[in-house]
């Protein structure tokens, strides 16, 4: 019994550490092999592969540590059992020369001696495989006792009927109480075929007002609703049957173009299949293919463009058909060039559908209703595109850098 407790102490702190520094190698690896040509266009190649091997060598130190500890007990078992044997013997010989044994009874307890540690042999390799598990048990319970973001409520609302009504007032967002604010009294309409676009540097709360309206955070405090209700006042689930959109970096599947796009609504018939894809000006595209609609996108769309990715998530979440389309800055890994032409796309995919674009480019920002500029989790300034070039000095200094770089 202590032979397991010694390995089991000399074992738990590689234990503990193993699963994370295996889960860092295993991610070192995925990100080397997708990045493997960015890296070497960009001479990185060299300092990416170190920082991979770096991680392999922690994790050999530890499954060494852990092996050693297997080791110890394995072999401190088979000391202990060959001792206990050379003792029954020494013994036994003596007991059989005075008379008190006979050599037959001798044997039977060489052997007992022997078989009594077959029960306990496992228990040094069985205390490792404890520790493990143990740490295993320790990361699934951190998840599982994470407090929810978001809850249904006991008795929640069915969805509003009549025409699209969702507004944000005075919202504000903590991610961590007593934490800095990341949305500070925010107001927001968005109405039936009205489309605002929402600007700002990365950090001025843009995606966290995406978060909100999608219900996967809920407001520190302030009120957001739809069709005059609270947000908490539905099922999460049916807030995002109504109000859906497209994230910044949409997964695509290693699966044909028409499964990735049928993910959104996979009753959808072949003629909304193409209207979506036509919308998303992708149909013309797809038609050209050997494959056609059946042409596998690869891993994470890897056979695709940038473009192409970002078109295909449009078609998905316009054939979801959302009463409000939440677009999470769909140019963001984009070329400028390519950027251009995907933001004419959605500008004129959206036409006549309520639309929150949330977005770093400010061209094409004539066609909305409104625009409204973020600054650490405030709003900085709102109004149409000709109001803010009259206006702010903020929006129309952003708006001359761009179309300096366009002309470059």
């Amino acid at each position: 019994m202590v032979i397991p407790l010694l390995t089991a102490r000399r074992t738990r702190a590689a234990a503990g550490r193993a699963a994370p520094a295996r889960g860092e190698l295993s991610a070192g690896l995925a990100d080397l092999v997708a990045g493997a040509a960015d890296l070497h266009a960009f001479g990185a190649q060299d300092s990416a592969v170190a920082a991979v091997a770096w991680h392999d060598r922690a994790l050999t130190r530890l499954a060494r540590r852990s092996a050693s500890g297997e080791g110890l007990g394995a072999g401190l078992a088979a000391v202990t059992s060959g001792l206990t044997l050379w003792a029954v013997l020494l013994l036994g010989v003596a007991a059989v020369g005075t008379g008190g044994l006979t050599r037959v009874t001798l044997a039977v307890l060489a052997l007992t001696a022997l078989a009594a540690f077959d029960a306990v042999t496992a228990l040094p390799s069985a205390a490792v495989q404890l520790g493990q598990a143990r740490a295993s048990a320790a990361r699934v319970a951190a998840v599982l006792d994470a407090p929810v973001p978001v809850t249904d409520p006991a008795a929640p609302r069915p969805l509003p009927s009549g025409p699209l009504r969702v507004t944000l007032r005075n919202a504000r967002v903590r991610y961590e109480p007593g934490g800095p604010l990341a949305l500070d009294g925010i107001d927001l309409n968005l109405t039936a075929g009205r489309r605002v676009a929402l600007v700002g540097p990365s950090g001025a709360g843009k995606s966290t007002v995406a978060s909100v309206l999608l219900r996967f955070r809920d407001l520190t405090s302030g009120t957001a609703t739809l069709g005059g209700h609270d947000l908490r006042d539905y099922r999460a689930d049916d807030v995002r049957r109504v109000i859906g959109g497209c994230t910044q970096d949409p997964h695509i599947f290693n699966a044909s173009i028409r499964d990735n796009v049928l993910l959104a609504r996979p009753a959808a018939s072949a003629a909304e299949l193409a209207e979506a894809a036509r919308q998303a000006r992708l149909l013309p595209w797809i038609e050209s293919l050997p494959q056609g609609w059946d042409t596998p996108a690869g891993p994470r769309g890897a056979r695709l463009s940038g473009g192409e990715r970002q078109r295909l998530a449009l078609a998905r979440a316009l054939l979801a058909a959302p009463d409000l389309l939440i677009l999470d800055e769909p140019t963001a890994h984009l070329d400028p060039e390519t950027r251009a032409d995907v933001t004419a796309d959605l500008l004129a995919a959206t036409k006549g559908r309520a639309t929150l674009l949330i977005t770093h480019e400010l061209r094409g920002l004539d066609q909305v209703d409104e625009i409204v500029m973020l600054e650490a989790g405030k709003i900085a300034d709102r109004g149409t595109h000709q109001e803010l070039l009259r206006e702010c000095p903020l929006y129309r200094q952003a708006w001359a850098a761009e179309q300096a770089l366009a002309a470059v």
